[in-house]
C-alpha cells in the first residue's frame, strides 16, 4: 500500500515539473489550487526545508497579452521586495529556451486570503480590523513610492496567516507611472473588480488617473473586514453608482467632473439629491476612529483621499507603529518597463520572460546576457491612438488640436536594410527589406489620410453650424470595435 501511494506521488511530481531541471529540489505534498492558467501545489524545499507553494503556468505564449501579464507580474515582485507583499522564492528553469512553453514560479507559502478569513471568521475583533488595515496601507505606501499602481485590489488578492499575516499579490494588471510621460493614462475597461473600482472609473475604457484608485479599493476592502460583506456589490455600473450614492451622498459637481465617462457624468448630475448615510450606523462594530479614517479612503473626489503614508499617520494607528520607519521603494528604472509602450511580438515576451528566469539563476544570467544583442522595440500604434484620444479629450471639441508627439526615444529605431532585387524586367531595384517599416510607413499615411479627412468633415460641420461631435464619434468606434456597452 504504502509502495502505491509512493508511485503516484511519484508520477504526480513528473507530471506536474515534465523536464524541469531543478525539480528535484522540490517534494510536491498536495494541490492547492487550478484554474484555467494552470494550478498550484504545496511543496518542500529539500534544500531549506520550508514550504513554498509552485504556480505552474501553462502555454504562457498562447496569448500574447496573458505572457505580458505574467511577466509584469513576475517582474514587479522581483523588484518589490517588502514584508506586505508576497514573495517570489524561485523561478525553475525550462529544459530549453526553444522549448520553453510553461513557468514553474516558486512563492513563499500563505494559508489563505482575506476572501476566505472574512467568511470564515465572524468574530474578529477591532484590534484585527486595525492590524489588517496597517498592513494593507504600509504595503501600498511601499508600492506607490516605487510609482506603481497595482489596480486590482480586493480581498481575494490579499492572502493571509493564521497569525493576521497579511501580503498583496497579483500584480498582472498592475503598471508603473513614469515622470517623463505627458499624462498617466492606462486602458482600464477590465481593470479592478467593479465591486473594488474607484468612481472615477466607472464605465471609462481610458483614464488619466492617480494612485487614489488603490486608495479607495482598500477602504472597500477595509469596510467588507468590518461588515462581513462587500460594500458596493453593484451588478452593473449604475446599480454601482447608485450604492456608492446612498452610503456616500450625492456628489458636488467637481467631484463628478472628474468621472470620465459621459453616461456616467450625466447619470450623477440628473441624480435626485442624496444625503450622505451614518457611517456609525452602517459600520456598528467599528472605533469611532476607523470610521473617521474609512470616510477619508472613501471620499469620491480621488482628490480628498489621503495618500498611503497620510493614511497610516493618522490617528487610528497611534501606539501601533512610526510611519516615517516604513520603508519606501526607490522609482522602478524605466528600462525594466519599456515594453509596455512598445509593439513586442511573441518572441519579444519569450526572450523577456526568459531573462526573468534567469534573474534566479545568477551565473546563468551573465553567461547569457554576454551573448545576446538588445531588444529594440517600437512605439506601438495602439499606444500612439490611445495618446492621441486622451489628448483630443482633454481639449473637448476644439478642432486643430496636433496629436501627441513622441518626446522620449530612450532605444533607437532600427534603420532600413535596403536589398537589391530584380525587377520582371531584368531591371535591378532597390527597396526595404524590413516589413515593421513598411507597415509604420503605411500606418503613417492612413493617419496622414484620416487627419485630412477630419479636417474637411469638420470645416464642413463649422459651416453648417453645428459641432463636429468628435468625442461622442471616437467612443462609438471604441464600443463598436471592442463590443463594449454602457452596463458592464
Amino acid at each position: 500500500m504504502q509502495n502505491n501511494d509512493w508511485r503516484k506521488k511519484k508520477a504526480q511530481e513528473m507530471n506536474f515539473f515534465a523536464e524541469y531541471g531543478d525539480a528535484n529540489r522540490y517534494e510536491i505534498l498536495e494541490v492547492i489550487g487550478k484554474g484555467s492558467y494552470g494550478l498550484v501545489c504545496s511543496a518542500k524545499d529539500k534544500q531549506t526545508g520550508e514550504k513554498v507553494a509552485i504556480k505552474k503556468i501553462h502555454n504562457i505564449f498562447e496569448h500574447t497579452s496573458d505572457a505580458a501579464r505574467i511577466l509584469r507580474e513576475i517582474k514587479l515582485l522581483r523588484l518589490l521586495r517588502h514584508p506586505d507583499i508576497v514573495e517570489i522564492k524561485h523561478i525553475m528553469l525550462p529544459p530549453s529556451k526553444k522549448d520553453f512553453k510553461d513557468i514553474y514560479v516558486v512563492f513563499e507559502l500563505m494559508e489563505s486570503d482575506l476572501h476566505q478569513v472574512i467568511k470564515a471568521n465572524d468574530d474578529l475583533t477591532r484590534e484585527h480590523y486595525q492590524f489588517f488595515l496597517y498592513q494593507m496601507l504600509r504595503a501600498l505606501k511601499y508600492i506607490h513610492t516605487a510609482n506603481v499602481y497595482h489596480r486590482d485590489l480586493k480581498p481575494k488578492n490579499v492572502l493571509a496567516n493564521a497569525n493576521c499575516k497579511l501580503k498583496i499579490c497579483d500584480f498582472g494588471l498592475a503598471r508603473v507611472a513614469f515622470s517623463d510621460a505627458p499624462t498617466t493614462v492606462f486602458w482600464t475597461d477590465y481593470v479592478a473588480t467593479r465591486w473594488y473600482r474607484a468612481p472615477e472609473l466607472c464605465g471609462s475604457f481610458y483614464s488619466k488617473y492617480t494612485p487614489a484608485i488603490d486608495i479607495w479599493s482598500i477602504g472597500c476592502i477595509f469596510a467588507e473586514v468590518l461588515i462581513g460583506k462587500p460594500l458596493f456589490p453593484g451588478k452593473n455600473v449604475v446599480h454601482q453608482l447608485d450604492l456608492i450614492t446612498d452610503l456616500l451622498g450625492t456628489p458636488p459637481l467637481e467631484a463628478i467632473s472628474k468621472v470620465r465617462n459621459d453616461k456616467a457624468r450625466k447619470y450623477l448630475t440628473c441624480m435626485r439629491k442624496k444625503q450622505p448615510a451614518s457611517f456609525s450606523q452602517k459600520f456598528p462594530k467599528a472605533d469611532p476612529l476607523a470610521l473617521q479614517l474609512l470616510r477619508r479612503l472613501l471620499a469620491f473626489d480621488p482628490k480628498d483621499r489621503p495618500s498611503a503614508e497620510e493614511a497610516l499617520a493618522d490617528p487610528y494607528f497611534n501606539g501601533l507603529a512610526k510611519v516615517e520607519r516604513e520603508p519606501s521603494c526607490q522609482p522602478i528604472p524605466k528600462v525594466e518597463f519599456e515594453f509596455e509602450r512598445r509593439r513586442v511580438t511573441k518572441e519579444d515576451i519569450k526572450e523577456l520572460i526568459f531573462q526573468e528566469v534567469l534573474e534566479y539563476h545568477p551565473q546563468l544570467l551573465k553567461e547569457y546576457c554576454g551573448t545576446q544583442r538588445p531588444i529594440f522595440l517600437h512605439l506601438s500604434a495602439i499606444d500612439q491612438f490611445r495618446e492621441q484620444i486622451t489628448q483630443l479629450e482633454e481639449n473637448g471639441n476644439k478642432s486643430g488640436v496636433a496629436p501627441i508627439q513622441r518626446k522620449h526615444a530612450s532605444l533607437p529605431r532600427p534603420q532600413p536594410r535596403l536589398v537589391k532585387t530584380k525587377a520582371s524586367a531584368g531591371v535591378v531595384g532597390i527597396h526595404n527589406a524590413d516589413p515593421d517599416h513598411d507597415r509604420q510607413k503605411a500606418a503613417t499615411q492612413g493617419v496622414l489620410r484620416w487627419r485630412s479627412r477630419r479636417a474637411r468633415q469638420e470645416a464642413a460641420s463649422e459651416r453648417a453650424g453645428r459641432p463636429a461631435g468628435l468625442r461622442s464619434g471616437l467612443r462609438r468606434a471604441l464600443a463598436s470595435r471592442r463590443g463594449c456597452g454602457w452596463r458592464e
